[in-house]
């Protein structure tokens, strides 16, 4: 369906038609076709010549002088471990070296590896739609790190990278991507595709500078791998003169929470902008990250602060719209992360009146913007999220109320397999609270329905598999006696105050995660 929305336009385009620079906004529309590319951007809020035809019907929806800007890209972040809280080894009181270290701690498989496994065996659509409406809240239109699984996961809720095709005009395999190290010949091989056209989206590096998570760098580097397609995650553990080896710099995707919360230490931002290099923002995870890529956002902007790096909220903002939106048009043949005609329509609309911000700055308003401020997240040209006064000016169908902060808003989320059955949050939260409660019945009973399907010659049932290291556990990541899982409680969708009051004196960030609460006050 095509779509018109009028608001402060924040484009953060490069085409001199819309604005004359990326620091451009003003009051106009955003207009997107039926194929869910944008058709045009216009100035003003009366019809004039530069509107395009064949929108004569369309909804329009007013979003007054709120901000609306390019929808959210989440280039790093692990979805199946999206229900679980903080995590840190108790007793700990060192940083972890690198990557291969925290998995092989006591507490991680009956913390981590357990109950994410229980929910992928049990109630696999219902993890993936609480992970993506998680990040659908926070204004994410595109997420990287759905966990592998038996079908395509695209043109359902947000897009997943890996698996977009943009209805069907890319590759399934366009996006490559690896959490876990590589060996040469599998290194050489993913150089080889992207010389021929593919993105890589690579763990690599990730630990404490100096330490053995480097030589995976350094193996990028020999294999040929260092290419203007490779999107590397991390890289804290590099030297940053090893930049200097990355002849046609590519990208860097950095999460800052996770880093400090693990190592002590993050990503040489500086180092890696003086080289050219692209970078983007990332959540990550559960156990160690921000609950979506917008408050991921305000931890970039606390660690610039404290270690005098300079990032202006525009720098910051691009981290998780124009850059990452420029990286995935080099895989896509399609512009993502800014408003622009032939662009894709992805698009959030953010409160002008967030706490924090600032009237004259949008990019500082976005900065400071919180779930609350997300008023409507348009994925595709279809309204997916948002107040309900705006999702029904957008003319959004099969939805379903959610309320978030006391706040009641609208879903327009269908079943993963039966596409016009609308599919409510507190239905999906119900499953998963099932699973929780009795881990080893929902386990075996889905495992016997499985089996039955298969048997019965039907289609096999939606099947998820862990994307991260396991631990000392069984292949298959549960252990024999399934009466020994314990599911934590599942956590909110906003960052909230259990949340803040879970990060002092914990982890290794010496104190500078604490600062994040500030912004949700």
């Amino acid at each position: 369906m095509s779509l018109v929305l009028a608001g402060r336009i924040v484009p953060l385009s490069r085409d001199t038609k819309v604005a004359r620079s990326e620091t451009a906004s003003f009051q106009g529309k955003v207009w997107i076709g039926d194929d869910g590319r944008i058709a045009a951007v216009t100035k003003g809020t009366r019809g004039s010549r530069q509107d395009p035809a064949g929108f004569e019907t369309a909804p329009v929806v007013d979003a007054g002088n709120d901000l609306v800007v390019p929808g959210f890209i989440d280039l790093h972040s692990h979805l199946a471990y999206a229900t679980l809280p903080l995590w840190v080894e108790p007793g700990r009181t060192e940083p972890f070296l690198h990557h291969n270290t925290w998995p092989t701690r006591p507490t991680y498989p009956e913390s981590i590896t357990w109950p994410a496994y229980a929910f992928i065996e049990a109630a696999p659509a219902e993890l993936l739609a609480y992970a993506e409406i998680r990040a659908l809240i926070g204004g994410t239109t595109s997420i990287q790190g759905s966990p592998p699984s038996n079908r395509p996961l695209d043109g359902w809720l947000v897009r997943n990278i890996e698996d977009e095709t943009l209805r069907g005009e890319v590759g399934r395999h366009q996006i490559l991507a690896s959490t876990l190290t590589l060996k040469s010949e599998q290194l050489g091989e993913r150089a080889t595709r992207m010389r021929q056209g593919a993105t890589f989206i690579y763990h690599c590096a990730e630990g404490r500078p100096g330490s053995i998570a480097q030589r995976e760098y350094l193996a990028t580097r020999t294999a040929g791998c260092l290419q203007r397609e490779l999107v590397a995650i991390h890289t804290n553990a590099v030297d940053p003169a090893a930049y200097g080896t990355w002849q046609e710099p590519g990208a860097i995707v950095w999460s800052p929470f996770s880093n400090l919360w693990l190592y002590g230490t993050t990503t040489d931002v500086p180092a890696a902008l003086a080289r050219g290099i692209t970078l983007c923002v990332g959540s990550d995870w559960g156990p160690s990250g921000t609950r979506n890529v917008l408050g991921e956002l305000k931890v970039a902007s606390l660690v610039s602060e404290a270690k005098g790096w300079g990032l202006a909220p525009l720098d910051l903002v691009k981290m998780i719209t124009a850059n990452p939106g420029d990286v995935l048009a080099r895989a896509w043949q399609r512009q993502a992360g800014r408003l622009q005609p032939g662009a894709l329509g992805d698009v959030a609309v953010i409160a002008a009146g967030a706490k924090g911000g600032a009237r004259g700055d949008p990019f500082k308003t976005i900065l400071h913007a919180t779930e609350a401020d997300v008023r409507l997240v348009v994925v595709d040209g279809r309204p997916l999220y948002g107040t309900k006064e705006l999702m029904e000016q957008a003319g959004a169908t099969r939805t379903s109320e959610i309320s978030l902060g006391g706040q009641p808003c609208r879903l327009a989320l269908t079943r993963f397999d039966a596409a016009r059955q609308p599919w409510s949050f507190k239905d999906i939260l119900k499953r998963l609270e099932e699973v929780r409660d009795d881990p080893k019945t929902a386990i075996e009973n889905s495992r016997r329905r499985a089996f039955a399907a298969v048997r019965a010659g039907g289609a096999p049932p939606l099947r998820l598999a862990l994307d991260m290291p396991t631990g000392r556990v069984p292949v298959g990541g549960l252990p024999k006696n399934l009466g020994t899982i314990v599911v934590p409680p599942i956590q909110p969708l906003m960052h909230e105050r259990a949340f803040f009051s879970s990060i002092p004196g914990r982890g290794f960030h010496g104190g500078l995660l604490d600062g994040l609460a500030d912004f949700y006050a």
